[in-house]
């Protein structure tokens, strides 16, 4: 009988595989050995079961899952076999789709990342007109690293997009002028995250109204935190007569979402200016 049979070895061969798979595919009982000799426990294949092996193969190559194999062998039949393929192909095509629009986002991640990798020196001051934006926030302040991780996770849960924050300048805080003040303590500030519009429907969304700011990049720094550098933007601020209109922004542009090294993180601040009437201190009011 045996020189009618393929051995396991011989069978892995022809079909460029491993006989390990095969003695997977015997464990799951989707192929099993034609005959095993109950002396040395050897499997052997018929020349049939060469052709199921190809078939199973070829489903593999395809995608299919091993339960999905299995249940495409059971009971077969032209009409079961046209429907589990036409499904299948349904489901590939949704997946490629997901593969395509996640092939777009991570296209983007990658720019914004060139960009970080170019950002004008530290300490350096930007003016920048920015247009009408948008922020989810619970408008409640914070006060900590805990205390953000909390509310950004909280914030995190009203977006409905694939990875809204991996590699991004979406998250921040807001406060009033006593951010650029010298202190070794959090001020309190509002956690909020960026968004597009798009049709956003929160009860959380709030608009920026569009206007000047000065902008800045630092490294070592943390939301929430006095940071040495604002002493070049408040001595900007003075030689060239502006004064603060409205909430300041701080902003990660490289986090842990990119980096463990602490030195590597970069945060943007931004002060909304308009050219001063009076020399007088003012403070703002957070937004509603």
């Amino acid at each position: 009988m045996k020189k009618d049979l393929l051995s396991i070895t011989e069978l892995a061969k022809l079909r460029r595989t491993t006989s390990e798979t095969l003695r997977h595919y015997d464990r799951i009982n989707l192929l099993k050995p034609y005959y095993i000799d109950p002396e040395t426990g050897y499997r052997y294949y018929s020349i049939r079961q060469y052709e199921k092996l190809g078939t199973i193969l070829e489903l593999r190559q395809l995608g299919m899952s091993l339960p999905e194999i299995q249940n495409y062998f059971a009971d077969r039949n032209l009409k079961k076999s046209i429907n589990i393929l036409t499904d299948f192909q349904k489901k590939v095509e949704k997946q490629l789709k997901e593969l395509e629009m996640n092939n777009e986002i991570l296209k983007r991640k990658l720019e914004f990342l060139d960009g970080v990798t170019k950002l004008p020196e530290s300490n350096t001051i930007i003016p920048i007109y920015f247009p009408e934006r948008y922020m989810i926030t619970f408008g409640e302040k914070a006060g900590g690293p805990r205390e953000h991780a909390y509310a950004y996770t909280r914030l995190e849960q009203h977006l409905n997009e694939v990875a809204p924050i991996l590699a991004s300048d979406r998250i921040g805080v807001y406060a009033d002028e006593s951010i650029l003040e010298k202190s070794t303590k959090p001020i309190k500030a509002i956690p909020m995250i960026f968004i597009e519009k798009k049709d956003f429907e929160s009860e959380y969304m709030r608009t920026i109204p569009a206007g000047y700011y000065l902008c800045m990049y630092y490294n070592n720094g943390r939301l929430e935190m006095y940071h040495e550098s604002f002493e070049i933007l408040k001595d900007y601020m003075k030689e060239h007569d502006y004064e603060i209109c409205g909430p300041i922004f701080q902003i990660y542009k490289i986090d842990v979402t990119i980096t463990n090294n602490y030195l590597e993180t970069v945060l943007e601040i931004q002060v909304p200016v308009k050219k001063s009437t009076n020399k007088r201190s003012l403070r703002y009011q957070m937004l509603n």
